[in-house]
């Protein structure tokens, strides 16, 4: 069974998975991931970890949503050769996505990348033009998951229509369960969005790990014990990189603005004293300047909005951190 897309195509052969991508559509070598300065990233690149999201933990509601099966002929099938009566149809319904979900997603993680760190959008949308994107060498970062089952592919942006479950799935029937086998479903469900999300030039790493934790749909309510423990659970999708994967950490424009710093003294033509500012974000923000000083010496760049024939967003410095204390950080600015 095969199903063909603008930029890739899936396909089941003996039970085997395999997502090609189409002639014509060129593969990245340096793929970009955009972050806010947060406690958990700044952790994640302490630890040297990537972050691969559920399902249900995506900023886009169709992202692996169910919605785009149309179930219609596989109930009326399962139905019949369970005997189960039509009033139960709408039931069965909710109850076969809800496991069917939980089971396919289970042991599945995504990290999405983008094709360039010059997109406005992500900028503003996951940094708020404060935070920082990690350049990565592709082939260096799908090196550190070659031993897991894991697929590499550029997201389709469309009108997203359904696709027929029963014509891209199996079923087995043994007694009275039912096993089904449903991967181009399934990654149909992955690999497409909505026209609007084109802006964000999205390749995702698909990985399957059992160490993975579940989680819990948003609309199922759990306590807050359930939801501290899920919480805790998320680190198990935590994956160890080489540093070597990571070509660049580039500042956003604002990174260095007046609610982190509430001082700066010139120390030459090119080096800066900045004083923290005495807030909740200095801890973070200490912390993260220590490591770029530390793991990413040679590595640390700087984003501005350069004006010429266009306006664009390009690398204006390279900086070298000098000092991190408790009160300040020494930076040198160098012109690319």
């Amino acid at each position: 069974m095969k199903i063909n897309l603008e930029k890739i195509s899936i396909e089941v052969e003996d039970k085997k998975l395999d997502i090609k991508i189409n002639d014509g559509i060129e593969l990245p070598k340096s793929l970009y991931k955009y972050y806010s300065l947060s406690y958990r990233a700044v952790e994640s690149l302490e630890n040297h970890t990537v972050h691969f999201g559920h399902a249900f933990s995506m900023n886009d509601l169709m992202d692996g949503n169910f919605l785009l099966w149309d179930f219609n002929r596989f109930l009326d099938t399962f139905m019949y050769e369970m005997q189960i009566p039509q009033i139960a149809r709408v039931d069965l319904h909710a109850d076969l996505i809800k496991k069917l979900s939980d089971e396919f997603l289970k042991y599945l993680g995504y990290f999405c990348l983008c094709e360039n760190y010059m997109n406005d959008l992500l900028w503003s949308h996951y940094t708020a033009e404060r935070g920082y994107c990690l350049e990565f060498d592709r082939e260096k970062l799908l090196d550190n998951f070659k031993e897991h089952q894991n697929y590499f592919f550029p997201i389709n942006y469309s009108d997203l229509k359904k696709i027929d479950f029963q014509e891209y799935s199996d079923r087995i029937v043994v007694g009275n369960k039912v096993s089904v086998g449903a991967n181009i479903p399934l990654f149909y469900s992955l690999a497409n969005k909505e026209k609007f999300w084109s802006y964000e030039r999205e390749w995702r790493l698909v990985i399957r790990d059992e160490r993975f934790s579940a989680i819990v749909n948003p609309q199922v309510i759990i306590s807050d014990e359930e939801k501290k423990i899920q919480n805790q659970n998320l680190h198990s999708r935590n994956l160890k990189i080489e540093l070597d994967s990571i070509n660049k950490v580039i500042l956003a424009t604002l990174f260095f603005n007046n609610d982190r710093f509430n001082n700066i003294e010139k120390i030459d033509n090119t080096s800066f004293r900045l004083q923290f500012t005495e807030n909740k974000e200095k801890i973070d923000l200490q912390k993260f300047l220590t490591i770029l000083k530390n793991e990413f010496p040679d590595k640390i760049f700087q984003v501005e909005k350069v004006v010429g024939d266009k306006i664009s967003r390009e690398i204006k410095y390279k900086l070298d951190i000098l000092d991190v204390s408790n009160e300040f950080v020494d930076i040198r600015y160098n012109n690319c």
